[in-house]
Order: C-alpha cells, then structure tokens, then sequence
C-alpha cells in the first residue's frame, strides 16, 4: 500500500484535507481488485490500521462502505474477509454488463472526439506492435486501458440513469477485468478485438458495433468461467 505519508502531502499541496475514512477506502479496494489482498482472505482493522498508518475508525468506515459494494464481508471481531466470485456473481454481473454496455453504444459514438479515438487507438496498437515482436505486455497495462475503453463507451452515452447505475457495479467490473488480463493465454485476441470496437467507434458504425461488443464482452466471461470455474 502507498504510505499515508505521501496521501496526505499530496492532498494538502493540492489545498485538500486529507479525509483519511476515503483514503482507506481507496487503498483497500485497489488491494482488494488488484488481488493484493486474495478472495477468502481475512483482512483486520488492526492490521489495515497499522499499514495505513491511521487508526481504526477511519478504517471501519472504509471497509463498511466496501462491504456495501459486495467487496467484503464484515465479519465479527473487527475482521472483514475479501469476497469470492462465484459462479453465479460472474453470471449475473456479465448479464447486466452485456445489457447495458451494449445500450450505451448505442449513442456513444456520437459523442467521442476524435482526439479520444486516437489516443485509445494508438494504446492498442502499441499492444499489438510489442505482441508481434515477441515482447511482453504487462497485463495491469493491458486491464487499465480495457477498463478505460470500456468505461468510456459508459461514460459517453446518453442516458444520465445509465451512467449512475453502472458506476455502482463500476468495481465489480473492474475487478472481473483484472482477473479476465490476468488469464489470458493469448493476448492477441483480445488485442484484436478491442482494435475492432475502436475501428467500429472511429467509423460511427452504430449497428455494427453492438454485435462485435457483445461477442467480446461474452468471450471475456468465458474466459473467466474456465480459469475460475472448469479447472
């Protein structure tokens, strides 16, 4: 975990006081989605408060609020245990995810700028330049601009109710996107997937897009059913 210390000094260079409740919420859920702390693993206000450098109130607070976002169980004795997928969470989050995403390129294209297109391309053709020359790609590189993508289709669409509902399912994506990088055997595939949907998005090609987005949101979670589930 990155030291209070230097959350604190940013905050206040940045005119800001540090409100520590949120800066434990922040630093435990990137534990949490970028798999520091283990799904089934017990995680105590004594030990976050002495990593964090903080003490447990602020703590509790934050693990109260990732308990409501189904990150964490709050057990008794001041102890949270990360959550586990199951089966049936990774079901019904791709469902919606499936659902909803693909509504919202319905309108999204419209509204990205050109500019923003080039930028995404240009990430995954990176991607694709360093997977053709045998180098490797990190897969927290490849997750965040996923996530960055993905996201921006949401963010991009016209439907305010939209945008507020998935913001709330917005870690749990996330997280699954973590873990789908992870897994990937070969990241060519997906490379080229994600160059489509931006080929598609560059084009304005709304019809066109929706299918190619939902085939590749369900190929992410059949990736994830057979590394978690089919073993």
């Amino acid at each position: 975990m990155v030291s209070l210390a230097n959350r604190v000094d940013k905050l206040r260079n940045k005119g800001k006081q540090p409100n520590l409740a949120q800066i434990a919420y922040t630093q435990i859920k990137e534990a949490i989605i970028f798999a520091k702390f283990k799904p089934g693993e017990y995680i105590s206000e004594n030990m976050l408060a002495a990593a964090l450098e903080m003490s447990r109130t602020p703590v509790r607070e934050a693990l109260k609020e990732l308990a409501y976002e189904n990150l964490v169980e709050i057990m008794p004795g001041r102890e949270a245990v990360v959550k586990h997928i199951t089966q049936k969470d990774l079901k019904e989050i791709f469902e919606l995810r499936r659902v909803l995403e693909c509504f919202a390129a319905e309108t999204a294209p419209e509204n990205f700028g050109d500019d923003e297109i080039k930028e995404i391309e240009e990430t995954w053709m990176s991607f694709q330049k360093k997977v053709e020359q045998g180098r490797q790609i990190e897969w927290e590189a490849l997750s965040h601009s996923d996530n960055k993508l993905h996201s921006m289709i949401i963010d991009k669409c016209n439907n305010a109710h939209l945008k507020n509902f998935m913001s709330v399912l917005g870690q749990q994506i996330l997280r699954y996107q973590l873990l789908t990088a992870m897994a990937l055997g070969d990241m060519a595939d997906t490379i080229r997937q994600h160059l489509e949907i931006i080929a598609l998005l560059k084009a304005r090609e709304t019809k066109e897009l929706i299918p190619v987005l939902r085939q590749h949101i369900e190929e992410a979670e059949k990736i994830l059913m057979k590394s978690h589930f089919e073993k």
